[in-house]
């Protein structure tokens, strides 16, 4: 029988979920697992119910949350992180207002997400790949300096795995040599360095909340502004160039332009949907409850770290507070060399494993793209390239669940090693 009300539907969504909640067939610890549920579903269903599909006061609804939760002035929601990164880079270059000029460099962590240096590949700007300290994951200050030149002119921090990068040093530099600064968070939603989150340091912050990723919005991602004039410089790029949708309405270029199609700019199609916003607001709520969760497990794996001497975990800033985004580790010792037999161990063993990302990008084929980069240059992302995996990290996992995956874990390094297993207290 077709639901008649939400409390109907909402009741048949449980009894639906409930039947889908299956264990994955092949991994019994993956790398995530759903973190919405009922409220999401029906938020989700009556946005088509009522015919009110595309992106609207539902996702305006959540932009300004999601400002007010990160501390920015406002923010501007896309249809996914990558779309984030590319209006962050597109800003630079807007020709109405452009901040950097074709062919200036912008330093990027060569251990990241490949389309946040696609980003800014395609904004006609010059890519310069810095390497990444293996003990944070995050940019080498030491190889930063190294790197700058007199074209470039701003630097994209990554907080990679949840790790926040030490923003005082990086501000600092930027000051010191007059750079403009961007930052990519989504993989950081909920980190901070002191009291401020990230993303809200700099021109603007890129997050994303695919499935995997802290809060989820299935696709979707949203970019951090410092004032209402950015935000609606963010929006026309947002959208085809067109006026539609500005906070702030512009005069008509002439009386002979209807004022409904006024294009005042370039631009892409980036436009959630308003399902994804009506998922974002729920998951927004719950948002801080997940994080906590996550490191509360995060705080048992480094526990079960310590007991290892050949593993290691992301060290953090010392103003540093991370919103761990995976279980990532660092081999060392007599498994420096030994990452595929110990991962296919925990596959065989059904737990789910990725390397760090990308590991080191000039390694991946598409480096090409880039121009002639020596990959060897890269020496801390190559540590991370050859000695670095990751685990998941979901609030829904229970403890009795994850304390078999850490005692699993520890037969896989045993044997990896030829030793016995050193035991883990629950």
């Amino acid at each position: 029988m077709k639901p008649q009300s939400r409390q109907e539907l909402q009741r048949w969504l449980g009894d639906t979920l409930q039947d889908s909640n299956r264990d994955n067939p092949r991994y019994w610890f993956p790398l995530t697992m759903p973190t919405y549920g009922i409220d999401e579903i029906t938020e989700a269903i009556e946005c088509m119910v009522d015919y009110q599909t595309s992106m609207g006061q539902r996702t305006r609804t959540f932009e300004k949350q999601f400002a007010e939760y990160v501390g920015a002035a406002d923010a501007v929601m896309v249809n996914s992180g990558s779309s984030a990164d590319l209006l962050l880079a597109y800003q630079l270059v807007n020709p109405m207002q452009p901040r950097l000029q074709p062919g200036d460099e912008v330093l990027v962590p060569v251990v990241t997400w490949p389309t946040q240096v696609w980003s800014v590949a395609m904004a006609g700007l010059k890519v310069q790949l810095v390497d990444v300290d293996p003990v944070t994951l995050n940019v080498d200050l030491d190889d930063l300096r190294k790197r700058i030149t007199p074209r470039t002119k701003c630097l994209f921090a990554v907080h990679l795995m949840g790790n926040p990068c030490a923003m005082d040093a990086l501000s600092a530099i930027c000051d010191e040599y007059g750079l403009l600064l961007i930052e990519d968070c989504c993989e950081a939603l909920g980190a901070k360095h002191g009291d401020q989150h990230v993303g809200t340091f700099g021109l603007g912050g890129s997050y994303s909340f695919f499935f995997s990723h802290h809060m989820t919005t299935m696709e979707g991602g949203m970019v951090t502004c410092r004032d209402e004039a950015q935000a609606d410089e963010l929006r026309v790029l947002r959208a085809h160039g067109w006026s539609r949708g500005l906070q702030n309405q512009v005069a008509d270029a002439s009386p002979q332009i209807d004022s409904r199609y006024l294009f005042v700019n370039w631009g892409f199609n980036l436009r959630p949907t308003e399902l994804q916003a009506a998922f974002g607001i729920h998951q927004l709520a719950k948002l801080d409850a997940m994080n906590a969760r996550r490191a509360t497990l995060a705080a048992r794996f480094e526990s079960f770290v310590d007991q290892h001497p050949h593993l290691a975990t992301p060290l953090v800033p010392a103003s540093g507070t991370a919103s761990p985004f995976a279980l990532p580790v660092m081999l060392s010792g007599p498994l420096h060399d030994r990452r595929a037999d110990l991962t296919t161990r925990l596959e065989e063993q059904g737990i789910e494993t990725r390397p760090i990302v990308a590991g080191n990008l000039a390694r991946q084929p598409a480096a090409k793209i880039l121009g002639e980069i020596d990959p060897a240059a890269y020496r801390g992302a190559d540590q991370i390239h050859a000695r670095g995996f990751y685990l998941g990290l979901n609030p829904a996992f229970d403890d009795v669940l994850f304390q078999r995956m850490l005692d699993t874990l520890d037969e896989c390094v045993a044997a990896s090693l030829g030793t016995t297993r050193v035991r883990t207290a629950a």
